[in-house]
């Protein structure tokens, strides 16, 4: 969900509020829908890029990409940290690897991604985040997933479409999205329950006890989706002490980044890296089995005919980016031919610009704001 919301104190129940009206860096989009062409299987898929684990100099474990600046140090205090290893440093494989029948999960998404609700998704999920997304309920098989600000419905939907047979728990307090994106989306299936307007409940004020005591849910086998820009380092303390072990976080924004005054505080990023975090950084570290930022689709760089300004909350990519602070992308067409004949394909089957010059095609390929997995330990010490 793409919208602010007021402090959440200690104690005290979240409040979501609405935008008043949408950024003026997001208007003008063309508001073009999508063609229907299907995509063909990609048969040039390039060797996988490894993710390398070498030990520095002072002994701490770091991971780095052949032609890519950004280092991943196991460890607080860096721009980029990683813990352990997770489906999400192996996308490239999962996505483009041919299964039996031919085809690839790439093929899928695209045919999902062509199909979603909303073609814009003004102030939602667009393809970085839904690749993520997508993989997470593809690779944990969650047997619930709860989703923690849903706005248009765009990321239900993509979530469904990874699994029929999920539950799912939708929460968002409005009851329409925002930014002008008509009705939401509504999960037919009755697995789907709508805690939403007049029937919201807080994530954090569900009943996770009682439901696990009556064999309701299976908390290790739950997924917590965090999409509501509230204090996000707060909610993952809050639900891992109820025993939930999985968790993404879709807005992870960088240090002083954000959509909102929580969004600039309390993400993962910021408390592995920022000083004045640093007691809930280490303990958050030290408390995950797991910590992985989903690599973009594509680099920067292949943005650089777009001439647009940036959107100062953050989220999105531009050409002139250094790198240093994101994983390395799933395909490099700026290197490898085999790569943009991928890149070129998946651009021509989504009716986007392949240059990424114009507004449209730009947000679709280049809103990336770091969103991560993190897997928690089962049994977390006592909380700060």
């Amino acid at each position: 969900m793409k919208h602010p919301s007021t402090s959440m104190l200690k104690g005290s129940k979240p409040k979501f509020a609405a935008l008043a009206i949408c950024i003026v860096t997001i208007l003008g989009i063309n508001h073009k829908y999508l063609s229907s062409r299907s995509i063909e299987c990609f048969d040039a898929v390039s060797q996988v890029e490894t993710f390398l684990p070498p030990l520095s100099e002072n002994g701490s474990k770091t991971k780095t990409w052949p032609n890519w600046s950004a280092i991943a140090y196991e460890e607080p205090g860096h721009p980029l940290v990683a813990k352990g290893d997770s489906f999400f440093n192996r996308a490239r494989e999962h996505y483009f690897r041919k299964q039996e029948n031919g085809s690839t999960l790439i093929d899928e998404f695209i045919e999902v991604y062509k199909n979603r609700p909303d073609p814009v998704n003004l102030c939602g999920i667009r393809i970085n985040h839904a690749l993520a997304l997508f993989l997470a309920v593809k690779q944990i098989q969650p047997s619930l997933v709860v989703e923690s600000g849903v706005n248009a419905g765009v990321s239900t939907y993509f979530i469904r479409a990874a699994s029929p047979t999920t539950r799912i728990f939708a929460i968002d307090p409005l009851e329409e999205p925002i930014c002008s994106q008509g009705k939401r989306w509504i999960d037919p299936s009755d697995k789907t329950i709508n805690y939403t307007g007049k029937e919201f409940v807080d994530l954090i004020e569900l009943d996770w006890a009682g439901m696990s005591k009556r064999g309701e849910i299976s908390l290790d086998k739950t997924l917590v989706f965090l999409d509501d820009h509230l204090h996000t380092f707060r909610r993952i303390a809050s639900v891992m002490k109820v025993g939930i072990r999985h968790i993404v976080v879709e807005d992870n924004y960088k240090i002083d980044e954000g959509a909102t005054m929580n969004d600039r505080k309390s993400t993962p990023k910021q408390m592995f890296r920022g000083e004045q975090w640093k007691k809930e950084g280490d303990w958050l570290f030290n408390n995950v089995v797991t910590y992985a930022e989903f690599p973009p689709l594509i680099p920067p760089i292949m943005a650089k005919a777009y001439q647009g300004e940036r959107k100062k909350a953050g989220g999105f990519m531009v050409a002139a980016d250094t790198n240093k602070d994101i994983v390395a992308p799933m395909l490099r067409p700026d290197l490898n031919q085999d790569d943009m004949k991928i890149y070129e394909g998946i651009a021509t089957a989504l009716d986007i610009d392949v240059s990424l010059e114009d507004r449209f095609s730009y947000m679709q390929f280049m809103n990336y704001n770091q969103i991560c997995y993190l897997e928690l330990l089962p049994m977390p010490p006592t909380l700060l």
